[in-house]
């Protein structure tokens, strides 16, 4: 059965491309500013967000509580955050550019080189949101389920009603 909840499968491999696009796109113009290494930072993170969760679902089946733990779940929303940081400065670096604010580099290319980074880095930030969203709502799901489970024996020590009975 598929661990992941309908369109989740599909948006992480979306979240793939996109952001080896905006890796591929950022190596054209990464002399402009070391700042811009944000870029292929979150590019790492993010792949080895996807091989990780790849490699929990090959193992599971649907409902897993590993593949939607915590753990999962904020590195998610941290990719998110990461992402929205690299849009901040690729739009900021592209609006310096453009304003002829910073030294040319003898590697200089057309503006384009910056543009797409910047509307990958954007684009990333809605797919890892809608994961991040999509994780959240799987887990607490997951744990609602949890928490009803029929367990045989099981006795709460809290409870009054229990308590008067014995």
């Amino acid at each position: 059965m598929e661990p992941f909840p309908p369109l989740l499968f599909p948006l992480i491999c979306v979240s793939l491309c996109m952001s080896t696009l905006a890796l591929i796109f950022t190596t054209f113009v990464i002399s402009v500013s070391p700042v811009l290494w944000i870029i292929p930072a979150a590019f790492i993170a993010t792949a080895a967000y996807h091989a990780v969760t790849f490699l929990i679902s090959s193992g599971e089946s649907s409902g897993s509580a590993r593949l939607f733990s915590r753990a999962n779940l904020a590195m998610a929303y941290a990719l998110t955050v990461t992402w929205g940081g690299a849009f901040g400065v690729a739009v900021a670096y592209t609006v310096l550019r453009q304003m002829g604010k910073l030294k040319e580099t003898s590697a200089s290319r057309g503006l384009w080189t910056m543009v797409v980074p910047c509307l990958c880095s954007f684009f990333e930030i809605l797919i890892m949101g809608y994961i991040s969203m999509r994780t959240h709502e799987e887990r607490r799901r997951i744990v609602y389920a949890e928490k009803w489970k029929w367990r045989p024996g099981f006795v709460p020590s809290h409870s009054k009603f229990v308590k008067h009975l014995i």
